[in-house]
């Protein structure tokens, strides 16, 4: 049976559909529809209309767009249509033109033109509901971790504006004692007017006595010396203390979501857990930003889909390899590289690869982001593999032997 091919160009308000038949023609003009119920049935109306018209069944594609894809996605998912997600880098060779033109009707028929020539097996997220919702939970939990910086680095300035010298008092500012510090020393009518008493009884809950006194003695110091820009002092006291409020609530969101991951990934009995340097909310976001592993045959494909490839540039006879691509998730680069960290540590595999590379002269990023990539193709294999990490004897003989 014939096929056409219906390309969806998708975006906040609505969506460009283009149906092109096997020969790449344009059976209809370009049509717009909204992302409502009756928007829907009235496209699904039409493609039935062509159908019936061709005796045809229909292929559907659309780029993959954050979340405005996923009620046309889910939509046709449900009536059991054939749908394939496009990456954008996939469709910018079909896209490109040599006049500078670009309108949503092309894109759905370049849409429709790269469903045409390419047949391969589509990649179906709906298959993996679990590994959706790890993720989506573990992009939450990132969002709030950037408010938390972003409240930390707006009451770090303010508290630079108040009295300077404060900050390089406490390694973070939103410690508890720090926190209560301002919280009883940062008035609107009192500002700075406490006795050393007070704060040595704030210090003395979160550290001995001795380092609580020498701390409260440098405080006084500096609320006692404070000068204080009037122009700007009502306006900081009441955003430090809006700022803390926003942290402490954020921070309790934050702990929720956490123990949702959690709980998600022990649900999902996973050996990547048994990798030292890999914590729960590292298997989350790598589980999750992965999906499916099966749909990685090779150790390549999951490096080049993970942005931690080289890039490579030929020309003639000349070849170069550059750094990292950084095409993928920077989500799932970005927990690597923190794991990574720990890895070169406590994982003797990793921590043979780093001195290994130390040892050649490499610098200090390059090799994190080898152990980086290690620990993604460790991941891979232990999880696939169904298997929990084990270190090579070869490695632990030849870790022993280095050590002075």
């Amino acid at each position: 049976m014939k096929n056409i091919f219906v390309g969806l160009d998708v975006s906040k308000d609505d969506f460009k559909a283009a149906v092109k038949d096997e020969e790449n023609k344009l059976i209809k003009p370009v049509k717009t529809y909204g992302h409502d119920r009756l928007s829907l049935e009235a496209f699904d109306k039409d493609i039935e209309s062509i159908k019936k018209q061709l005796g045809c069944s229909a292929i559907f594609g659309m780029e993959s767009t954050g979340i405005y894809h996923l009620s046309a996605y889910q939509h046709l998912q449900d009536a059991g249509a054939h749908v394939k997600l496009f990456n954008g880098l996939e469709l910018k060779r079909y896209k490109s033109s040599i006049r500078k033109t670009k309108t949503d009707d092309l894109d759905a028929q370049a849409i429709a033109e790269a469903l045409l020539l390419v047949r391969d097996h589509s990649y179906d997220p709906a298959s993996e509901p679990e590994l959706i919702n790890l993720r989506e939970l573990c992009r939450v939990r990132a969002r709030m971790t950037k408010k938390i910086a972003q409240c930390k680095n707006q009451a770090i300035r303010n508290m630079d504006t108040l009295c300077r010298g404060y900050t390089n008092l406490f390694s973070d500012i939103f410690l508890p004692s720090s926190i209560g510090i301002m919280k009883a020393a940062i008035r609107s009518t009192r500002l700075f007017k406490t006795d050393i008493i007070a704060l040595e009884n704030i210090l003395v809950r979160y550290m001995p006595r001795p380092a609580a006194e020498k701390k409260a003695e440098l405080l006084l110091d500096l609320f006692q010396h404070a000068f204080v820009p009037e122009q700007m002092k009502e306006i900081c006291i009441m955003e430090i203390h809006m700022l803390i409020q926003q942290y402490e609530l954020l921070k309790q969101q934050a702990g929720r979501i956490e123990k949702r991951i959690e709980k998600g990934v022990k649900e999902l009995n996973t050996c990547i857990l048994s990798i030292p340097g890999i914590g729960t909310l590292t298997a989350g976001i790598v589980l999750g930003e992965l999906g499916d592993l099966s749909r990685f045959s090779t150790h390549n494909q999951l490096t080049a889909f993970a942005g931690l490839d080289p890039s490579i540039k030929e020309s003639g006879h000349s070849s170069k390899t550059g750094r990292i691509s950084k095409r993928g998730s920077p989500m799932l680069r970005q927990a690597l590289y923190n794991a990574a960290l720990s890895a070169s540590r406590v994982n003797p595999v990793c921590q043979q690869l780093y001195q290994r590379l130390r040892a050649k002269g490499k610098h200090h990023k390059v090799c994190m982001v080898a152990v980086a990539r290690k620990l993604l193709h460790i991941a891979y294999s232990v999880e696939r593999n169904h298997r929990d990490f084990y270190v090579p004897a070869y490695i632990l003989e030849e870790l022993a032997n280095s050590e002075p």
